[in-house]
């Protein structure tokens, strides 16, 4: 696509693969280093780099995409999976200083509530008894 040809909401974007590897600022203004997601301990080296000069955006880290399945949404959020490498291993923890395999995660969830599956029924229980909260509560006022 040339740049005076219109482009639509549901074309596919081509992006430069060098500018997946970038680690911005946290205001976004800047990038600051880069990584290529192939070993996550190369990441926590470059982000230990970074941050003695300037905060990384760890919202924004390169390679999300490499987070399985399995393990995005309510566990990414829930025990702090910023980004994977190729190998399964991720950057995890509130301040993004750990390093855990997928598996250690999953095993942590599967000792905690039984299985996967089930951690992921207590968030949907849990959601649903706070919609109806919200919902009586509105209706009450």
């Amino acid at each position: 696509m040339t740049d005076n040809e219109r482009r639509f909401s549901l074309d596919p974007i081509k992006t430069d693969p060098s500018l997946r590897n970038n680690i911005f600022s946290a205001d976004g203004d800047e990038v600051v280093g880069e990584w290529n997601g192939e070993d996550i301990h190369d990441l926590v080296r470059e982000l230990d780099r970074i941050e003695e000069r300037i905060d990384a955006n760890y919202n924004s880290l390169p390679h999300a995409h490499n987070i399985p399945r399995d393990l995005r949404g309510a566990v990414e959020k829930d025990c702090s999976i910023w980004t994977c490498d190729k190998n399964g291993y991720c950057l995890t923890g509130d301040q993004g200083a750990d390093v855990e395999s997928a598996d250690q995660i999953r095993e942590k969830y599967t000792v905690k509530y039984g299985s996967m599956e089930a951690f992921l029924e207590k968030i949907r229980i849990e959601r649903e008894k706070f919609i109806a909260e919200v919902k009586s509560r509105s209706i009450s006022q």
